[in-house]
């Protein structure tokens, strides 16, 4: 059965993940989404391990999300939705990357792509692959 998140997320593209800084202020970040696992409420999020988001995550688990554009630009009253985040590594997050690989398709290739091209001139940090994994309640 279908929630209402699920419903009113499932043909957006973007979503505008907020998380919070240590003193409450909230830092919105568009990012790619897919639903992960059998939970309708649950997705994943792609990330960088060193990305500030993660560290945000890692000390405060609670996130909004509401739906955006490519650029982050939420509509004036655009419903935002609530609900916790965890950090996934390993298998876990090679199945998040899959899962927004299946639904982003050739657009999620041809940024693999550049990622690995550009890769190529970039510092290599040697951290494991992390993800973020979502839960609205």
């Amino acid at each position: 059965m279908s929630t209402h998140s699920a419903q009113v997320l499932a043909d957006e593209k973007y979503v505008s993940l907020i998380t919070f800084r240590k003193s409450g202020v909230p830092v919105h970040s568009a990012v790619w989404f897919a639903r992960f696992g059998d939970d309708p409420d649950t997705y994943g999020v792609l990330t960088e391990t060193n990305a500030g988001k993660v560290k945000r995550i890692r000390a405060n688990s609670r996130i909004e999300v509401q739906v955006c554009d490519i650029k982050g630009n939420v509509e004036t009253g655009a419903e935002k939705f609530s609900g916790t985040a965890r950090l996934v590594l390993g298998d876990e997050a090679v199945a998040v990357r899959k899962a927004i690989a299946k639904r982003y398709g050739l657009t999620y290739r041809l940024f693999s792509i550049y990622e690995v091209v550009s890769g190529l001139f970039k510092k290599k940090d040697g951290l494991p692959e992390t993800n973020i994994v979502f839960k609205l309640s």
